[in-house]
């Protein structure tokens, strides 16, 4: 018969084996919520993963508060989207944490989008008088499958070097997590294919974007922007600006437009009033505390989003 005294101590060592467990895990700290993601499904039960950003938050302006420079800190690796996306705010957080592995050149340090084939990189010279344009292409890469799935070999590499003890079973989890992208981006572009019917059909571009953020997922799925309502990125529309890109976007025949819940409202309304083109707010980040927690609902939702409002086509469950 085991004494009180034996299911103490069995209680105790089995807790401190936990505890042991949960402290030899690789803490990886990302930007956005998508990498976080990412990292959890390459590294399994090896990493621990967690976002700095909700997912619901513009990623271009963003505070450096002080529970970010905590968490990178206290990190093994730190993992950002990079093309420029995070300038504002993690070079002062880096800084101050004191962290060296995870500066940048550390072996904890991760740029995911240097994986990414980007678009839109602008060529010639470039002043702030155009806007918030990124010098080394459109970072917004992550509402891609495919580009997720290329940026998600950075960020297996850099497990690797940290825990390089169990770098086979990073690129195992790397190999499994570019299968999935691949089957979920068939999923996807079966769900859009009433649009791109319509559009092609019609050889023209039936939707449009607020901001550049949607481009990775139009290029992906083989569909074409009619144009963006920003004239530069990141700078609100003039009137002028409005009513001549309302009236164009109206007789082209422009049948949507796509936005996010963080782009202007009053903004966009004007647009739809003056223009009279429907209009789609969806994410484009997973929101682990909102309605789209994975990343393959989220895919889904704005693919059923535009094909429900573009062609009004009875959508897939």
């Amino acid at each position: 018969m085991i004494s009180k005294c034996t299911y103490v101590l069995l209680a105790a060592i089995l807790v401190g084996s936990g505890s042991a467990a949960a402290a030899n895990k690789i803490k990886v700290v990302t930007s956005i919520p998508d990498l976080a993601w990412v990292a959890a499904e390459i590294g399994g039960e090896l990493v621990t993963a967690k976002s700095l950003l909700r997912g619901t938050e513009n990623p271009h302006f963003v505070d450096a508060v002080p529970e970010f420079t905590r968490l990178v800190a206290e990190a093994d690796v730190v993992c950002l989207v990079g093309l420029d996306l995070e300038v504002g705010y993690m070079p002062p957080v880096l800084a101050r944490s004191g962290n060296a592995q995870v500066q940048p050149g550390g072996k904890g340090y991760c740029e995911a989008g240097k994986g990414v084939t980007a678009l839109e990189k602008p060529t010639g010279s470039i002043d702030r008088s155009m806007g918030d344009v990124h010098p080394h292409g459109n970072p917004h890469f992550y509402l891609s499958p495919k580009a997720l799935a290329e940026s998600a070999a950075v960020i297996a590499t850099t497990l690797s070097a940290v825990d390089s003890v169990h770098a086979a079973q990073y690129q195992k989890g790397l190999a499994a997590f570019v299968t999935s992208m691949n089957s979920l981006a068939e999923e996807v572009s079966a769900r859009l294919k009433p649009l791109r019917d319509a559009q092609n059909a019609a050889g023209k571009a039936l939707i449009m974007e607020y901001h550049q953020e949607f481009n990775y997922f139009f290029e992906q799925y083989g569909l074409k922007s009619f144009a963006s309502v920003e004239e530069k990125p990141g700078v609100p529309p003039a009137a002028g600006r409005l009513g001549s890109l309302a009236t164009s976007a109206k007789a082209s025949g422009v049948r949507v437009v796509l936005a996010t819940d963080y782009n202007p409202a009053g903004t966009l309304r004007r647009f739809r009033e003056l223009s009279g083109v429907k209009q789609v707010v969806v994410p484009t980040m997973i929101q682990p505390n909102g309605t789209y927690k994975s990343y393959s609902d989220l895919q889904r939702h704005i693919a059923d989003s535009l094909v429900g409002l573009a062609v009004g086509g009875k959508l897939q469950k």
